[in-house]
């Protein structure tokens, strides 16, 4: 019997993902556009829950592409990572299969998720604009400190260069402090000088957030009031409540892979003292289980997604040739 190597399960993952993947895709295409333009065409103002767990579908097919596209998987950290993700990926289908209206549920997660991204991203950009504003007077001062203090002092050019090198360090420390604060729009700021940056960032930048907030909210706005009418009082619980994992791999009949991985993967992805004074890469046989993981695990969210049903459902095929969608039953 052949042993198994990483190089040839990786193989596998690829080959199942070549084989299965293009098929499902095109299948999930076809079943999302009827569905689209069928409510296109209805003006429905309803939530659909097979909308979003079709858009669901193809998100978790085009991502297989991004875990796996490349040549390899470096190392221990994103292969744990990998394997916790199709792990949550496949809760989430099959709860779908298990209950439609998980669709409802996921729906909400998501526009809670954008309204937190959103709002945390436009008090990160309105964080910078103040610190660009900051730096720019800061860079104003250093330069009629030095430079221009020595021209307008009559310096000779030996004393004006030497106030140049002194100038030069400030900004760089102003350069510094910027890159230490993870400024988004820092080497833009360096580029573009802070004062323009910030004005950038106020007219341009945070207004659009501030509309993607709106349009957020907008949604949610219609949505709340809905749940009750959507959902049962037991799913209502789930949507409204915070999400946990455990219980959701229990309602997925997966709680057997959630206290594997989430033990597993815990001790080598957390800096806790266990994690700091022992081994800290998977050993070769643990590195094998992972993909071997990730294989089963990939195989069975192409199942779930194969075996999705609801009523209205159409077998329409969409193939994406050459840039141009092409259909056939």
């Amino acid at each position: 019997m052949l042993l198994k190597t990483p190089d040839g399960l990786l193989t596998e993952v690829r080959d199942l993902i070549a084989d299965r993947g293009p098929m499902s895709r095109a299948s999930v295409r076809g079943r999302l556009w009827v569905l689209e333009k069928g409510l296109e065409l209805s003006g429905s103002t309803e939530p659909s829950q097979n909308l979003w767990i079709l858009r669901a579908q193809l998100g978790t097919l085009d991502k297989f592409d991004s875990l796996f596209g490349r040549d390899r998987i470096e190392g221990t950290f994103e292969l744990l990572g990998i394997a916790r993700n199709l792990f949550e990926n496949l809760v989430w289908l099959k709860l779908f299969n298990k209950d439609g209206r998980y669709g409802i549920v996921f729906y909400r997660q998501l526009l809670d998720q954008q309204k937190q991204n959103t709002e945390r991203m436009i008090a990160k950009i309105t964080a910078e604009a103040e610190l660009f504003e900051r730096h720019s007077i800061e860079d104003h001062r250093a330069l009629e400190e030095t430079v221009m203090q020595a021209i307008h002092d009559g310096a000779d050019e030996e004393a004006v260069l030497a106030a140049k090198a002194v100038h030069d360090d400030r900004v760089a420390a102003l350069d510094m402090r910027v890159r230490r604060s993870f400024a988004l729009y820092g080497a833009a700021a360096t580029f573009n000088s802070y004062s323009y940056q910030a004005h950038i960032l106020r007219e341009k930048v945070i207004p659009k957030h501030q509309d993607d907030l709106t349009t957020i909210q907008a949604e949610l706005d219609l949505l709340l009031p809905r749940l009750v009418t959507l959902l049962d009082p037991a799913l209502l619980k789930i949507c409204n409540g915070r999400w946990n994992w455990r219980d959701r791999a229990g309602d997925a009949g997966m709680l057997d892979h959630y206290d594997f991985l989430y033990s597993f993967t815990s001790k080598l992805l957390h800096a806790t003292p266990l994690n700091l004074i022992t081994e800290k890469e998977l050993s070769a046989s643990e590195a094998l289980t992972m993909l071997d993981y990730a294989f089963v695990a990939i195989g069975d969210l192409l199942d779930e997604i194969d075996k999705f049903s609801f009523n209205g459902k159409a077998e329409l095929i969409l193939i994406d040739i050459g840039g141009a969608e092409g259909g056939a039953r």
